[in-house]
């Protein structure tokens, strides 16, 4: 099996396409090309933070940014938000609470694991805390930390610190196959 960004790519692509004619909007024509140049900008707005996304548009010389400008228009960038999906809303499993993110989490484990790992005598099992702001109900509550609000994934990283694999924390959930086999 030979995965690499370019499955990840392919799968965005077609998740988008597919959300936006489920909620009935023509076809946006998104190509793998323009994934990339979205992510790309997505990835320099990390670093290069303006008010709103849409200031790397402006025509102003203290938000403009030549490099996001030149590799897509701004109503471009917006659609592909707009669209951006990574799972078929019409397969969606209704105990996973990352039910939406699933088959891009898979397919990135796929490539850590499968791809790029080189075995070693020693692992490491920890924790690792996302900082997260928004709504979602795999979002921990942590009294006492300077970010009460974050995603807590446990991890599985080589010696090297490199990631193996890794898993979202969605809290108790009753009823399922873990506490069935902890009550045997």
């Amino acid at each position: 099996m030979s995965l690499s960004i370019n499955d990840i790519i392919e799968l965005l692509c077609e998740e988008t396409r597919r959300y936006s004619l489920f909620i009935n909007y023509p076809d946006p024509k998104i190509t793998n090309e323009k994934i990339k140049y979205f992510l790309a900008i997505l990835i320099v707005s990390r670093y290069d933070k303006k008010p709103s996304k849409k200031s790397y548009w402006d025509s102003g010389e203290d938000l403009h940014n030549t490099a996001v400008y030149n590799s897509m228009r701004r109503d471009r960038f917006i659609q592909i938000m707009r669209f951006m999906h990574c799972a078929d809303n019409n397969n969606l499993d209704t105990k996973d609470k990352m039910t939406n993110l699933r088959p891009l989490i898979t397919k990135i484990k796929e490539t850590f694991f499968l791809v790029n790992y080189i075995p070693g005598q020693e692992i490491i099992y920890h924790k690792s805390m996302i900082k997260y702001f928004g709504k979602h109900g795999c979002k921990q509550y942590i009294h006492g930390k300077p970010i009460h609000f974050r995603y807590k994934v446990w991890c599985i990283n080589s010696k090297s610190r490199y990631l193996i694999n890794f898993e979202i924390y969605q809290g108790y959930i009753p009823n399922s196959v873990e506490e069935e086999e902890e009550i045997r």
